[in-house]
């Protein structure tokens, strides 16, 4: 299922908009905020989760994910070679779906943010940016989104307006325009680029 959010070339996301569903453990909640599939699946995901107890990461074979912290003391990643720690907010780590992960807790519950794509058939990114910021579409872009992780910010597209709240998302698709941001001194944007490794990608639904 899909998140339907405001039609037209810009669409808005706000929490109230999110799909929230608790896990079957009992461990935690995942909030997704936009999704699209094909055919074949799973294209791409962005979702928050709140992880209130340790605990093994679902397998996602085939999926790309990045995950980073949004709020809480921070937790750890026990991956087959390393362990990694999350301890500050806005840090990107990213790993393949399959890789059998664990997740501890370091001083109670937390929030964390997750891009997941499909292999093969995407590519995403994520950035942690502060603003001002110019967002430029590329060559192969077939989305591009912002999201608000902290402090207020104003976007600009063409010559229409837009105020972001902490915890918004703005995404558009093909055809994807510039887009300027500006903002609070404390604001802190994620940047989310899907880049098409085939075909153009169908609006989502």
């Amino acid at each position: 299922m899909s998140v339907k959010p405001d039609a037209g070339p810009f669409r808005l996301i706000r929490p109230e908009q999110w799909l929230t569903q608790p896990w079957q453990n009992g461990g935690g909640i995942t909030h997704q905020l936009l999704r699209q599939d094909d055919e074949h699946g799973l294209l791409w995901r962005l979702s928050i989760a709140e992880v209130a107890s340790d605990g093994p990461f679902s397998h996602f074979p085939g999926i790309d994910r990045i995950i980073l912290l949004l709020q809480g003391a921070g937790f750890f990643l026990q991956l087959p070679a390393e362990q990694v720690e999350l301890i500050s907010p806005y840090q990107p780590f990213a790993f393949a779906g399959e890789t059998p992960v664990h997740c501890g807790l370091i001083d109670g519950a937390i929030r964390d943010f997750n891009l997941m794509s499909r292999r093969g058939a995407v590519r995403a990114s994520l950035e942690v940016h502060s603003l001002p910021y110019l967002m430029e579409p590329g060559d192969d872009l077939v989305c591009l989104g912002v999201f608000l992780a902290q402090g207020t910010a104003l976007l600009t597209m063409a010559t229409k307006q837009l105020e972001l709240k902490t915890l918004d998302l703005g995404w558009q698709q093909q055809p994807v325009q510039t887009l300027n941001l500006t903002g609070s001194v404390d604001a802190v944007v994620f940047v989310i680029r899907i880049h098409s490794s085939s075909k153009p990608l169908e609006p989502v639904s």
